[in-house]
């Protein structure tokens, strides 16, 4: 078996100093905003700012918490209650189907990278 030479070790130095640095990067790109979309309106709320929010439905209300920077379903007037039981959203959305509502991250756009023209 070959033993590990010079460059070998600072190869894998780098690797392993870049794989940090990108997890770091990824960790702070957690978008600090979500979208609650129902049948009839789209809100956007700060994760920031603990609140309980009620909103309407197509079968009713359901009641949405938001706190120290998670969110969740609290209850809803849905049969199953997946929702409920899907608990804090982490990078899915949460959606609650019979009663048409959804909970989902809004995408940072500083970090999002679009297309101003195509030159041929």
């Amino acid at each position: 078996m070959k033993s590990l030479r010079f460059g070998d070790i600072i190869i894998f130095i780098f690797i392993i100093l870049f794989s940090f640095l990108y997890a770091k990067t990824l960790i702070q790109n957690k978008s600090s905003k979500i979208i609650i979309d129902s049948y009839s309106k789209s809100l956007r709320y700060d994760l920031n700012t603990d609140r309980e929010i009620i909103i309407e439905g197509l079968l009713g209300e359901s009641k949405i918490i938001i706190t120290n920077g998670n969110v969740r379903f609290s209850d809803s007037c849905c049969r199953d209650k997946l929702c409920v039981k899907a608990g804090v959203l982490k990078n899915a959305p949460i959606i609650c189907m019979p009663n048409g509502i959804s909970i989902r991250f809004e995408k940072n756009v500083e970090n999002d990278i679009e297309i101003d023209s195509i030159v041929q």
